[in-house]
């Protein structure tokens, strides 16, 4: 009778670890999944697109415009979030109601992203799974700095959609920076953040290379028109790239850098 009872015990207890967990940012989603953990969320911000099975689970709402009635409709146990989601008040509110909070903030390096796997992994109580996959992360994306040639740096611009202002150029202080600078590319921008740009300026920044984020189907369209007379489009050096891969700096970090740097240092044939 003992040996039944403790059966029915451990089956009960199940469920209790396996749901209850809230994603908010693209990359610890993705991290999460890469883990074995996705059976526990149930729920996610809309910048978690990857994998797809992400997409198919409830929305809280954009990362930096949450709400803590969005979150708390879910149930959740446990939350990680960014350091960048926000505002700060509705994590408070999610504490009060006695939801435990993981906050991760790392650098945007090749060592932050096994940092921020590792914390992840611990957050879920595997911190076994964490140094794996961070081990492999770390490993596979050394891999590709180190065949990317130290003598040359591509004079690249990085453009994004300005939802409304525009293409927005990135400058210094970015995530496209420190994408930059671990491809070894010389950003012709040193303003600070992202800014507007014109095809006057596009022009007299003189880019070799110009990538141009974004977040749903491929469309340079607009980026070709405002970069027609650049030293990257009379060599058809124009490249869309998947925002989602390249700035995550996420558990894809490997191929992310092996994408980039194919397009900026192609071998010859």
């Amino acid at each position: 009778m003992k040996t039944i009872l403790c059966l029915f015990l451990t089956i009960v207890s199940l469920p209790a670890t396996a749901a209850g967990l809230v994603s908010i940012d693209g990359a610890l989603t993705e991290i999460i999944y890469r883990l074995g953990a996705g059976d526990r969320l149930v729920a996610v911000d809309t910048t978690s697109v990857y994998p797809q099975q992400a997409q198919q689970l409830p929305q809280v709402g954009y990362m930096r415009q949450l709400s803590a009635e969005g979150i708390l409709s879910v149930k959740p146990d446990l939350v990680i979030a960014s350091r960048d989601a926000g505002p700060e008040a509705v994590f408070e509110q999610l504490k009060a109601a006695g939801v435990n909070i993981v906050r991760i903030k790392t650098p945007d390096t090749v060592d932050g992203v096994a940092d921020k796997i590792q914390q992840v992994a611990d957050a879920l109580e595997i911190p076994e799974k964490g140094q794996a996959l961070a081990r492999q992360v770390t490993q596979e994306s050394r891999q590709v700095l180190a065949g990317i040639p130290q003598n040359l740096s591509a004079d690249t611009l990085f453009l994004l959609g300005g939802a409304g202002r525009g293409l927005m150029a990135a400058g210094q202080h970015t995530r496209a920076q420190a994408f930059m600078d671990l491809v070894n590319a010389n950003n012709v921008f040193h303003h600070q953040g992202y800014k507007p740009v014109t095809a006057e300026g596009a022009l007299q920044a003189a880019p070799e290379f110009v990538l141009v984020g974004h977040t749903g189907p491929a469309n340079s369209g607009s980026a070709r028109e405002v970069l027609a007379m650049t030293p990257a489009a009379q060599n058809d050096r124009v490249h869309s790239v998947d925002v989602g891969l390249v700035l995550s700096f996420g558990p894809r970090l490997p191929q992310a850098l092996k994408q980039v740097a194919g397009l900026l240092y192609p071998q010859p044939d």
